[in-house]
């Protein structure tokens, strides 16, 4: 069964079942999103970062505040100016696949594809990148564990197309393409004007669920491969968390909430559709963290979506915020939760053990694109510090003096390397140019 069938049946099972799991955030719909503190200004200058040698020997346990795994000092995370984070987490595209060309359009410190880089097929002819002829790809590769470990082939990353061939009725080349600007010219303006990292990685080789779990639990809890298992609704979650600090959260979507992680449907506690997403910018009342979904397979990036339309809802969510009230006060995350079976060169590192009883994981997945969205965030720079979604859980911990939930995220990079909070700074961006049209025929 497709994501596309389970979503479907996932749908139908939700409206008639009556025991669907209650995770209990009624409480959230009553929150008030606390004033902005006008205290929270420029000015912050963060250390250098010299507790990275403790975190990779995962030294920091769940409960560690990111004040001290980070080495920073809690007035000093208490006076970043950010105090809204919107994560826009589409689906199932790597790093070499989506902004492979990056290097040469726009922004030279990303790490270009190497020239010699290729698969073979199964006939064991090699297979180099090609840029591809269609912004719609009609084909979607195995992308479960089984499929991401057989392209990963113990980190020589040469499996990718063997892979697709195996699970598509195609010979597998296609997972060697590649887009550039001239398809995806809003993706990669915001690439090379803002703040990218091309060091970030899928917490594990899997599917939409686990990885996605990594982010809101710190751990994929018993989830491996998507549409088999939900993690038991008293998880420790970082939704739970903000609530406690008082802090308030929302999922938007006019599809899939959470891209259908969770099991959550329109009516859910704290779930909205994307036109409240809009006017909650616009009026300046966004929670304090937003959890943003486009719709499936049309507007999120999963094959068969027309890439060049998900850039236009990226875009739509882009120009929203930089009109709000709140622009000066918020940070976008634009990711992926994985790479979806598409080729990627890097060999993914490990990371520390979440949970050693339920999640003994410590392989990351394929690179997937990363990119910060801020007034804030430093201008067309690239980050090579290694992390996967737990740094943005750390990022948001950081932000609200939150707790880790496991060990992975009291590990994990707070993403502020990618952040520059000095005075006097031009705040001001250029002019983004129009997403792409035309190729999808």
């Amino acid at each position: 069964m497709n994501r596309r069938s389970f979503l479907v049946l996932l749908a139908f099972a939700a409206s008639c079942d009556p025991q669907k799991a209650d995770w209990g955030f009624d409480p959230i719909d009553g929150m008030k999103t606390p004033p902005d503190d006008p205290a929270r200004t420029c000015g912050a200058s963060v250390p250098a970062d010299a507790s990275s040698p403790r975190r990779a020997a995962c030294a920091f346990a769940s409960g560690t505040h990111a004040s001290e795994s980070l080495g920073i000092d809690r007035s000093v995370l208490a006076s970043l100016p950010i105090e809204h984070v919107i994560v826009a987490m589409k689906e199932n595209r790597s790093f070499d696949h989506l902004l492979g060309k990056l290097h040469d359009r726009g922004q030279p410190g990303v790490e270009a594809v190497p020239s010699t880089y290729s698969n073979p097929d199964a006939r064991g002819n090699a297979v180099f990148p090609a840029h591809a002829t269609t912004t719609c790809l009609q084909l979607d590769p195995g992308h479960q564990s089984e499929g991401i470990l057989r392209g990963m082939n113990g980190g020589k990353m040469d499996g990718f197309v063997q892979n697709a061939a195996a699970t598509t009725a195609s010979d597998g080349a296609f997972v060697m393409s590649y887009y550039d600007a001239t398809d995806l010219p809003f993706d990669y303006w915001l690439a090379s004007t803002f703040a990218v990292s091309d060091r970030h990685f899928a917490p594990m080789p899997s599917g939409t669920y686990a990885n996605r779990d990594f982010l809101l639990f710190g751990t994929n809890d018993g989830v491996v491969d998507t549409g088999i298992v939900y993690p038991p609704p008293n998880t420790p979650s970082i939704l739970q968390l903000l609530m406690a600090r008082g802090r308030t959260w929302r999922a938007y979507s006019d599809g899939a909430i959470l891209s259908g992680t969770l099991d959550w449907s329109a009516g859910d506690p704290g779930v909205r559709g994307m036109q409240s997403f809009y006017d909650d910018l616009d009026h300046g009342t966004l929670p304090s963290v937003a959890f943003v979904d486009a719709v499936d397979y049309v507007e999120d990036d999963h094959p068969e979506a027309d890439l060049q339309r998900g850039e236009t809802w990226l875009k739509s969510v882009y120009d929203h915020a930089l009109k709000s009230p709140q622009w000066q006060r918020l940070a976008i995350v634009w990711t992926y939760d994985e790479a979806g079976g598409f080729a990627d060169h890097v060999a993914p590192p490990t990371a520390c053990r979440p949970l050693p009883s339920k999640s003994p994981f410590t392989q990351l997945g394929p690179r997937i694109p990363f990119v910060v969205i801020s007034p804030w965030a430093k201008r067309n720079y690239v980050s090579h510090v290694v992390h996967d979604h737990t740094a943005i859980t750390r990022f948001i911990e950081a932000l609200f003096d939150l707790p880790a939930l496991t060990e992975r995220d009291a590990n994990s990079d707070a993403l502020l390397d990618l952040f520059d909070f000095s005075c006097g700074r031009d705040l001001s961006v250029p002019p983004a140019p129009s997403p792409g049209t035309g190729r999808c025929p």
